[in-house]
């Protein structure tokens, strides 16, 4: 679990402009602008702390399975038939969003 923990990495800090430039990308220039203007300040002002994220997805997780739970799940997702499942879901994940945008 750690391991997956970790892989979000340290203390990056994210913008957002950043993200909403990449979700956005098919749209013409104008409407990307358009979009990422009438967003609220605060949301573009503060940048995605990736530490925070990482403490609300861990609390999240504890919330929601035992300590047996997580183990098993620790040790599925860092099996190699885990981390290919997970990849795979999170490529479906993609893909739907893709077809959807």
């Amino acid at each position: 679990m750690e391991e997956i923990l970790s892989s979000f990495g340290g203390e990056v800090n994210i913008s957002p402009e950043k993200i909403f430039s990449e979700i956005l990308r098919d749209l013409p220039e104008s409407q990307k602008r358009a979009f990422i203007e009438s967003m609220p300040l605060k949301v573009m002002a503060d940048p995605i702390n990736v530490n925070a994220a990482k403490i609300i997805f861990k609390s999240k997780l504890t919330s929601l399975l035992t300590a047996q739970e997580l183990k098993i799940a620790a040790d599925f997702y860092s099996s190699n038939i885990g981390l290919k499942a997970h990849r795979a879901i999170i490529d479906a994940e993609i893909a739907v969003s893709e077809s959807l945008n």
